[in-house]
């Protein structure tokens, strides 16, 4: 899960709404006022919850829509008349009089002279409307081949600069979302922030990153749910992961755990779920020192979070800054770090085994 979608999901927490409905507007295209204020862009708010109705967490609707460029997907558009039977934009558009005898049409203002009407081209009077002569309210004429028209061929132009005609123009559904009912625990488990639990214990000089990405001894780059550094370290001194699905904690969780936090190199690992532990992922835990803690809600786990992180870290010892390196010592070659042999079968066996999951 991204940043982005967990920020989206702790706002929806928060402001516990039904549905989430979207405002269009010319500016921001497609918005969702209820995201206002939160330092969550439009875009992110828009790709986030389509992701979350992918994941069958909100249900979505088709309330509207909009037209938007087909290279882009701008919906800040401009249109263009041309004219069509040569092209040209060079165009005028007013009302017009047709003259019914003769057959000529021309703008109205050709035809008036005084308080009477004469038509420009035969010169003789147009007496009674529907007679001698009709109107048109609105038709165009072009200037370069100076043809008449009521339908002018139609360009659109976006605002990065790309034109195309209206049968290439593009239509994008206005979604507005609903909380499925029965994805209210699952929204609160999914955004549970545990660096904004943890923040308190940044004053002790500690780094606290949720999500984390690190790299293991073995190249490969392992997800955790948050990680937490001394800074002055290089490696985190505690990772964990945080189980959301409803099914029970199994040994594969464990496992997988295990063999990402030892790639890694950390001592200590933690898992946090809301949907209770299996006999053998309970037994797999104490064996490889592994805290599993159990919450049965956001609040009641975050307790114990804080609780479990803060006994850990007054058994650590917070690691010295690093000196500085001396001038005449900074172009030294420096040897290569020798190794302990890694348990590179077992971790393997555990990285592929977490693919099954």
């Amino acid at each position: 899960m991204g940043e982005k979608v967990r920020k989206v999901l702790k706002v929806l927490k928060d402001v516990n709404v039904d549905s989430i409905e979207p405002k269009v507007e010319f500016n921001s295209g497609v918005k969702y006022p209820i995201f206002d204020g939160t330092v969550i862009s439009v875009e992110d708010v828009r790709e986030s919850l389509l992701l979350l109705h992918e994941a069958g967490i909100l249900k979505s609707e088709v309330v509207d829509n909009i037209a938007v460029c087909p290279h882009c997907l701008s919906h800040k558009l401009m249109i263009r008349t041309q004219c069509p039977s040569c092209g040209s934009p060079k165009l005028v558009r007013g009302r017009m009089i047709e003259h019914l005898a003769c057959g000529h049409i021309d703008f109205e203002e050709k035809f008036k002279s005084g308080e009477v009407l004469f038509c420009p081209n035969c010169r003789k009077p147009l007496g009674q409307l529907g007679v001698d002569y009709r109107t048109f309210s609105s038709l165009y004429r072009c200037l370069n081949c100076m043809s008449v028209f009521s339908n002018p061929k139609i360009e659109y132009l976006c605002s990065s600069g790309h034109s195309f005609s209206e049968n290439d123009l593009a239509v994008h559904s206005v979604m507005a979302f609903k909380v499925s009912p029965d994805k209210r625990s699952l929204i609160e488990r999914m955004a549970f922030d545990v660096e904004d639990i943890l923040k308190p214990l940044m004053d002790m000089g500690l780094s606290i990153k949720a999500p984390a990405t690190l790299q293991g001894r073995s190249g490969i780059k392992h997800d955790f749910s948050f990680a937490i550094w001394y800074e002055y370290e290089d490696t985190p001194s505690i990772v964990g992961s945080i189980h959301l699905l409803d099914r029970a904690l199994s040994a594969t969780d464990v496992l997988a755990l295990w063999a990402k936090a030892n790639d890694v190199g950390v001592q200590h690992r933690v898992m946090i779920t809301f949907s209770g532990v299996s006999e053998d992922g309970r037994r797999l835990a104490a064996a490889y020192n592994l805290k599993i803690i159990e919450g049965k809600d956001a609040q009641d786990a975050a307790e114990k979070v804080r609780e479990h992180i803060t006994e850990l870290l007054k058994g650590m010892k917070p690691p010295a800054p690093k000196a500085p390196m001396p001038e005449a010592k900074k172009e030294e070659k420096k040897e290569p770090t020798v190794l302990t042999r890694f348990p590179w079968d077992t971790f393997y066996f555990a990285i592929n085994l977490t693919r099954l999951i």
